[in-house]
């Protein structure tokens, strides 16, 4: 890729230290291995990085896995195209394409520098898959990945980081300061690992009524984090009734809720709805 590209692709900011990438890299093929992955998916590869390093290692050892870039930048996928003839380049934008283009040949190791504007949104569509995806070493603004990882009863705790947690073990990697970055972006960042947990904590029926109905549960719950849970849930609502049912003390707060809580309170949540498994 031309080093001397001026264009920012969307406003991502490009990652440009080498001992952060190399650390990412380093990560990334020692979870690949280590899970047998067959595909290499990288989301935004940018000026390449860590692209780079990744396609480096890919020709010392050849055959280990197909590598599939996902960039939405018209011009920087077309130069990864010229430059990269045997690396599948998806240009889209990866919340839009189809799951059959990146996922096809499971176990999927996944790498990326994410933007901060869709860093959220991104994880959440990735972590719906951990039965073919293994492993993820991503890059997101810190306070979102603060979140990712957090602790029960902290201040990053809330809805993201259970509905994460429930299905992902999550632990941070790195820190990466602004200065690692072109251009240098206001905030600092993390580097986060994910691993599929080998049972979820709370098993949620493999629906897509039963994964909106657990999703509204936490976002419910802590639309009014600060309130004690009689008071933030709306009156006379399924959640309301579910709390009555549960046995759950109304007084607490939604950070202050255990897993075996979020458990009775699904449960008890389920009870009002027909059409949830």
């Amino acid at each position: 890729m031309d080093p001397q590209r001026k264009r920012h692709a969307f406003g991502q900011h490009f990652l440009k230290d080498p001992r952060i990438c190399n650390a990412i890299v380093e990560a990334a093929l020692n979870d690949a291995h280590t899970f047998g992955c067959k595909t290499l998916l990288e989301i935004g590869p940018g000026r390449g990085a860590i692209t780079d390093l990744l396609i480096e290692r890919q020709r010392s050892e050849p055959g280990k896995y197909s590598f599939i870039l996902v960039e939405k930048d018209r011009d920087l996928a077309a130069g990864w195209r010229e430059s990269q003839p045997g690396v599948t380049v998806e240009c889209a934008d990866f919340l839009r394409l189809p799951e059959e283009r990146w996922i096809s040949s499971p176990p999927v190791a996944v790498v990326s520098n994410l933007p901060y504007s869709a860093g959220t949104a991104i994880v959440i569509a990735l972590a719906k898959h951990p039965d073919k995806i293994p492993t993820m070493t991503l890059m997101f603004q810190a306070e979102v990945a603060q979140r990712l990882y957090a602790q029960p009863g902290t201040k990053n705790w809330g809805s993201l980081s259970i509905w994460i947690q429930n299905r992902w073990d999550v632990k941070r990697l790195l820190h990466v300061p602004p200065g690692a970055f072109h251009p240098r972006p206001k905030v600092n960042s993390e580097v986060v690992s994910f691993h599929p947990r080998k049972e979820p904590r709370i098993v949620i029926a493999p629906t897509a009524e039963a994964d909106q109905h657990w999703e509204k549960l936490l976002k419910v719950c802590f639309l009014h984090r600060r309130k004690m849970l009689r008071s933030a849930l709306p009156k006379n609502s399924i959640w309301s009734r579910a709390l009555e049912k549960s046995g759950i003390d109304p007084t607490l707060r939604a950070e202050a809720l255990s897993w075996e809580n979020w458990e009775q309170l699904y449960r008890a949540s389920l009870a009002g709805c027909d059409n949830v498994g």
